[in-house]
């Protein structure tokens, strides 16, 4: 971002110290010239014309776009430091699911008895158990590292 600045500055002042005289000149056809070096001796120099409408010499545009330059680094790093603030977080919640996961997956191994949020007996299939374990071998293995 300092060297985009730099540079725009470097240009800004090359720009500013580049001295070139323009002059303005019509041939016998009544075609009308412009160039940087007088071709005939009628030529008229409109330099001081041309330098008035090209030249600004204040500090406002250029302040203007160093202020621009430093609300779109803050913006930038304001994006970052959110992005890092929302992978922190999803890799905290990750890993609680996968904490979740791997104590459900190792209380439902092998011979178990499910029970509802009362604590009476929920019949389940042995197939029924196996497919949960499936489901779960398949998120820790796809969620978890």
């Amino acid at each position: 971002m300092q060297g985009r600045t730099l540079v725009f500055i470097l240009l800004l002042g090359s720009s500013i110290n580049c001295t070139a005289e323009v002059y303005r000149w019509v041939d016998k056809d009544g075609k009308v010239h412009f160039t940087d070096k007088p071709p005939a001796a009628d030529a008229e120099n409109i330099t001081k014309q041309v330098n008035k409408q090209n030249l600004d010499t204040s500090r406002e545009e250029l302040n203007k776009v160093q202020q621009l330059h430093l609300q779109e680094a803050q913006a930038q790093r304001q994006q970052r430091q959110h992005a890092q603030e929302i992978s922190a977080s999803e890799a905290y919640a990750r890993g609680a699911n996968c904490t979740a996961a791997k104590n459900r997956l190792r209380r439902i191994s092998g011979n178990v008895i499910f029970l509802d949020d009362q604590g009476k007996v929920v019949k389940t299939t042995e197939q029924e158990r196996q497919a949960m374990v499936a489901e779960l071998t398949t998120y820790i293995d796809n969620n978890c590292n």
